[in-house]
């Protein structure tokens, strides 16, 4: 198997491959100097931005012609991320991972919007993501003590 790219994602799929295949050869290759230089300094330069877990992002989620709140790409995006991190437990119990606790980071996250439309959205938005299990763990709050607190 050849794998272009040294990143995160090709060194994700060479381990999978490797647990689900382990007579294969498989073979890496990186045009840049080290492995997921390009992703890490995205990363480094958009550190504040919310992993791939479709919370915060508020383009996951859109408006129907109906004004009904669109959510099903950030479910896609969340279920996705559930699997990741099943597989990162998995390489952690096989010890490939050795410290997840150095890339592996729960952060909070908020969105800020301004203007009547764009609060009505996220208003909107939160009571729509509470409908799937796996966003009931966020909060709303037009408070402003609450948000600073």
């Amino acid at each position: 198997m050849l794998l272009i790219g040294a990143g995160v994602m090709s060194a994700t799929l060479g381990a999978w491959l490797q647990d689900l295949e382990p007579d294969w050869s498989i073979e890496m290759v990186e045009r840049l100097d080290s492995v997921a230089e390009e992703s890490s300094k995205w990363l480094e330069q958009c550190r504040h931005r919310p992993c791939r877990a479709g919370r915060a992002e508020l383009y996951v989620t859109s408006q129907r012609a109906d004004v009904s709140i669109d959510i099903s790409k950030a479910v896609t995006i969340n279920e996705s991320f559930m699997i990741s991190r099943q597989f990162w437990a998995s390489q952690v119990q096989k010890v490939n991972l050795r410290n997840p606790k150095s890339f592996i980071h729960s952060t909070p996250h908020m969105s800020f919007v301004w203007g009547d439309d764009n609060v009505a959205f996220l208003r909107k938005r939160f009571q729509a993501l509470q409908k799937s299990t796996l966003f009931r763990g966020m909060a709303y709050s037009e408070n402003p003590q609450q948000i600073a607190g």
